[in-house]
């Protein structure tokens, strides 16, 4: 009986401890509490007088993928001339996107989709007349998804501010590793364009 009593126990301990685990992951994932770690600001000056102000706004994610292209694209866009605000995308300064001449957003996806923190942001978007607006997910991968690609866009494509932008949104699937520089740099010169 002792055995029965101490094998029930410790199939009841697992049980607990895979329960436990698939509400942490499901809080990391869909409470996209990893949006709250991004810095508060950071400004990047270009080397000469600046050409423009542009806003990178960016949830983190929990590889860093999203940090290390948020942080490329923001050295794109200063080494193109402008001066750059890199900000957390739930700070008090990715807010305030008036007086910007280019507004990107930007963080992990998954499963087709942009994090809720950045999806949240984009919809909250109430940009000025001819400002240029980037969004980009990291895939934590080397390769594309055509379906996630596809996915993705449709996501930004329903933004409220959208339909009232003079420019389309550009959006951009970002790979990791040696990949994601390039994936930036066109990014960043399409969003110019």
């Amino acid at each position: 009986m002792d055995l029965i009593m101490t094998l029930g126990l410790v199939v009841a301990g697992i049980v607990i401890v895979v329960a436990a685990a698939g509400i942490a992951i499901g809080v990391l994932f869909c409470g996209d509490v990893m949006s709250y770690t991004g810095p508060g600001s950071m400004i990047l000056r270009p080397a000469g007088t600046p050409v423009g102000k542009a806003l990178v706004a960016f949830n983190p994610g929990l590889s860093g993928e999203a940090r290390s292209a948020a942080e490329k694209v923001a050295g794109d866009l200063q080494s193109k001339g402008y001066a750059v605000n890199l900000v957390g995308i739930k700070s008090a300064d990715a807010a305030n996107t008036s007086g910007y001449d280019v507004v990107i957003a930007g963080g992990p996806m998954y499963w087709g989709r942009v994090c809720n923190s950045v999806d949240a942001y984009i919809n909250a978007l109430k940009p000025q007349n001819g400002v240029k607006i980037g969004v980009f997910g990291t895939t934590g991968s080397g390769e594309f998804h055509e379906g996630d690609i596809a996915s993705f866009g449709k996501q930004v494509a329903a933004i409220p501010c959208y339909g009232t932008l003079t420019k389309p949104v550009v959006t951009k699937t970002i790979r990791n590793g040696d990949a994601a520089k390039i994936d930036c740099s066109e990014f960043v010169s399409a969003v110019l364009q």
